[in-house]
């Protein structure tokens, strides 16, 4: 029977501690394609999709970090029960983001 030795590693131990260390670094994420107005093509995408439902929607399947960034820029309005399309994010999906109305 082998004896385990305190402080060394197994044979599996050795070979998965050097596939880490061989491990490729990760590519850096693409940049997000984005209009002229600023917004990239998942948050237009989301804005066109509220506005086909006028504007209001009781349910929005679109990513959190989506619908966090389009609120930041007060493009909608985020309610625990409904999500609404503010004057700006109209303008923003009509390609008007520089007019005032």
């Amino acid at each position: 029977m082998a004896e385990a030795r305190i402080g060394s590693r197994s044979f599996l131990g050795r070979a998965l501690g050097g596939l880490r260390r061989r491990r490729a670094p990760r590519p850096a994420p693409a940049e997000p394609v984005t209009s002229s107005d600023g917004l990239d093509a998942a948050e237009q995408a989301a804005l066109e999709q509220l506005g086909a439902t006028d504007g209001y929607a009781t349910r929005w399947p679109v990513k959190r970090e989506v619908a966090r960034s389009l609120a930041s820029r007060q493009l909608v309005v985020l309610a625990p029960d409904y999500v609404l399309l503010t004057e700006a994010g109209r303008r923003a999906l009509t390609g008007e983001a520089g007019s005032r109305g």
